[in-house]
């Protein structure tokens, strides 16, 4: 895949660390499209960790993917829900 590219239902992913396997999203995702990726054909595992009760550490997710053939794994911030 491309360094930058756009996924359904997240948007705008950058790669990170350069190899390809690994992408983040640009700015945090709504908690709502986080649980949308587990009814995604593309996604097929997702991890999803708590922020610390001080704020210090946000919640994030990890989603194993496979998009037009190529695996990588899926990584962001969760923000609040978009409704």
């Amino acid at each position: 895949m491309k360094p930058i590219t756009t996924l359904p239902l997240v948007g705008l992913v950058r790669c990170d660390g350069g190899d390809g396997i690994a992408y983040r999203t640009d700015a945090p995702v709504p908690l709502d499209v986080v649980s949308g990726l587990t009814r995604e054909s593309w996604c097929s595992r997702l991890v999803v960790t708590d922020a610390s009760a001080d704020g210090i550490f946000p919640a994030e997710f990890r989603a194993m993917c496979v998009f037009e053939g190529q695996p990588f794994v899926l990584t962001g911030l969760i923000g609040r829900r978009s409704d």
